[in-house]
């Protein structure tokens, strides 16, 4: 069986609409075939390129086009193909935890690797360059509430914004969130120790 045939098939099995790292396809050929086999099947409009090393096979729906893939799904792949730290943007984070009711305008992810913007069809994903005590907790329940908390800034987080937290995460994340005190920044933990204090008055 010829490579181009072991990774048609292989790429049988794969939805359509979810990412695959080129990586997955070595078992079939060297590098370079991988790469001329992958590039045509992009020209033919069987793939879309997503980033380096990451493709999605095009999903369309008669009365809409084509269905861009899930952003996340994208950006845990790219963390995995590239090794770099990739989490949720606050103000997605923000939204998840109904801290605000605003909808980022396109999906964007804080990233340890550089600032670019990927098109798949129709949809842009930003992925921006932070310092790194931005991603801490990065793919965690704590993590989003910290990142969450960064977008809301300084000046909007106070004890009422934690009690909000605590109600819509597991308690186990909540305890997990306050062990990540010493990350914080000064004035996000003390919005933490204010509450802890509040909570051990009203007992």
């Amino acid at each position: 069986m010829t490579a181009i045939i072991q990774v048609k098939e292989y790429l049988k099995g794969i939805p359509v609409g979810k990412p695959f790292s080129s990586k997955a396809l070595r078992p079939f050929a060297t590098t370079d075939n991988i790469r001329q086999i992958l590039n045509r099947l992009v020209k033919a409009g069987k793939l879309n390129r997503v980033a380096r090393g990451v493709f999605v096979k095009p999903k369309h729906v008669k009365s809409v086009g084509e269905i861009p893939p899930s952003a996340t799904g994208i950006a845990e792949l790219i963390a995995k193909s590239t090794g770099e730290i990739i989490s949720i943007h606050g103000a997605e984070a923000a939204r998840k935890l109904e801290l605000t009711t605003q909808v980022p305008m396109r999906p964007s992810f804080y990233t340890s690797g550089n600032t670019r913007i990927l098109k798949i069809g129709n949809m842009r994903i930003k992925l921006k360059h932070v310092n790194p005590s931005k991603l801490i907790g990065a793919g965690t329940t704590p993590g989003l509430v910290l990142s969450a908390l960064q977008y809301l800034g300084k000046e909007n987080v106070n004890t009422e914004i934690i009690k909000k937290i605590k109600h819509r995460i597991k308690e186990k994340e909540f305890k997990a969130t306050i062990n990540w005190i010493e990350h914080m920044p000064g004035w996000m933990a003390d919005a933490f120790y204010r509450y802890q204090q509040e909570e051990n008055h009203e007992r």
